[in-house]
């Protein structure tokens, strides 16, 4: 089973990254939607095989759904790392 990414934490990371970066949250709802994507079920079957899956739709997700105001993509990279470290 993969872990969960909690809203929360996802905020904890988005917090430290838009610090770093002069930026800001542009869409909470963004940021939610994609902290659930890891963690995601059918049924109660996991639709990752693995950690690494999980983490690389992550990124994806977090690049799509734009969150930030800027640095998405970079953000997502970030996040999938995280979520690697936190999974493992």
């Amino acid at each position: 089973m993969t872990p969960v990414l909690t809203a929360e934490q996802m905020l904890i990371i988005a917090d430290e990254f838009c610090e770093a970066h002069r930026i800001h949250v542009q869409d909470f709802a963004a940021l939610v939607a994609a902290a659930a994507v890891p963690g995601a079920q059918i049924s109660g079957i996991p639709i990752h095989v693995n950690a690494s899956a999980a983490g690389r739709a992550l990124a994806i997700a977090v690049a799509r759904l734009e969150p930030l105001s800027d640095y998405n993509r970079e953000f997502g990279e970030v996040c999938r790392d995280m979520y690697r470290r936190l999974s493992s």
